[in-house]
């Protein structure tokens, strides 16, 4: 008997994360329920509005080009993020949709190989969850120590103030802890939607590889050819399920990924000119290169998603070869060869409908950022 596996258990810390930042309502009788709306008004207006607005000030204020690079990333970052948020709050009920239809092929699973596989992706994508939600509030600790440990009143995150933070410590106390509890919900709403597409995508790809295996089964075993031919049109179910599901995925994630390579070379090229040309303290450096690191995984996890979905598809082709088509009748083998021409036309994630988005993609966007960084250069060298 095959243990229950449920692909919905993935996605859990998300929908924890997006209910605590106020995307995912309580039932409406229930008393959480029913304060929900002053709790997401209220947990959303330093990380979404007063942060924000503060880096955007700063940017306009400053009065030399290290001096916009310094905030500039600052502000695209959160920039990429408000629009991140806008756009789960629009494809919620996409994502909600295909919960249900994972649900339907955890359903499909024939054999203890296939719950393996699905059951190791669980994990392994409830680690990197854990691991990236580690990572960003590791860049809060660092911001932190660097400021603290400086001789002067200095915030973690360089920002414009409407007063004077560094008037009397209980002003530069409150303002510093103001930034810091705005960063830390930032943080969890960074981590929340960088990593849903991560977790969509590798699970899509754990079903495409179980069902790799189902099909590479076929005819390998005692049943009847009519038997061998109602499974395979089975698996043609299941494949049309999962390219129904990366259709759907397409289409929440296309905007938002070309916007968050945008911003990574943005915030590549700024970040890098900032610990190149400005003298730091050692705590400092090791905040920015934390920074540095968190925005390229942000780009790497969904490229690296992609790329798994795009090569479990294409291992489809291997598992058709692989079934004893040979010892089966002609109506198998025309439907096989059918399924086989669909298998090689590649999956994955189309950024704006003209960017695949896979590793390769990645390596384009830090080109792009070494350029932009060459234009700054010459900037620098002619002031």
């Amino acid at each position: 008997m095959l243990t229950e596996v449920d692909s919905t258990r993935a996605f859990r810390y998300q929908w924890y994360l997006w209910r605590f930042i106020g995307l995912h309502s309580p039932p409406l009788d229930t008393f959480w329920g029913r304060h929900y709306l002053a709790w997401t008004i209220l947990v959303n207006v330093v990380p979404m509005f007063y942060l924000p607005v503060s880096f955007y000030m700063e940017c306009l204020v400053s009065r030399s080009l290290i001096e916009f690079c310094e905030t500039f990333y600052l502000a695209v970052v959160t920039l990429v993020h408000q629009m991140k948020v806008i756009n789960v709050s629009r494809v919620q009920r996409h994502l909600l949709e295909l919960q249900g239809i994972m649900r339907q092929l955890d359903g499909r699973l024939q054999s203890e190989p296939e719950c393996q596989v699905i059951r190791d992706t669980i994990d392994k994508s409830e680690k990197i969850c854990l691991y990236t939600l580690r990572l960003f509030v590791m860049v809060l600790a660092t911001g932190i120590s660097f400021a603290a440990w400086s001789d002067e009143r200095e915030l973690p995150f360089p920002a414009w103030m409407p007063w004077d933070f560094q008037k009397t410590l209980g002003i530069y106390a409150l303002t510093f802890t103001v930034q810091c509890v705005g960063i830390l919900i930032l943080s969890f709403i960074s981590a929340s939607n960088d990593t849903y597409p991560l977790v969509y995508l590798v699970m899509v790809a754990a079903h495409c590889k179980a069902l790799a295996i189902r099909i590479a089964k076929l005819g390998h075993n005692a049943l009847s050819p009519e038997q061998t031919h109602q499974q395979l049109h089975t698996c043609i179910q299941d494949h049309q399920t999962i390219l129904q599901l990366m259709r759907i995925l397409t289409t929440s994630l296309s905007s938002a990924c070309i916007i968050q390579f945008l911003c990574t070379a943005l915030s590549v090229c700024t970040l890098s000119f900032i610990v190149i040309y400005i003298e730091m303290s050692f705590l400092r450096a090791c905040h920015l290169m934390f920074l540095l690191t968190s925005i390229i995984i942000e780009t790497l996890i969904v490229c690296y998603a992609s790329e798994q979905v795009t090569h479990e598809g294409e291992e489809m082709a291997n598992a058709i070869y692989e079934t004893n088509w040979m010892d089966q009748p002609v109506r198998f083998r025309r439907t096989l060869v059918f399924m086989m021409m669909r298998s090689q036309r590649p999956i994955g994630i189309v950024a704006a409908r003209i960017l695949p988005v896979r590793m390769t993609t990645l390596l384009s966007v830090i080109k792009g950022a070494y350029t932009m960084f060459t234009v700054l250069k010459e900037a620098k060298a002619r002031n």
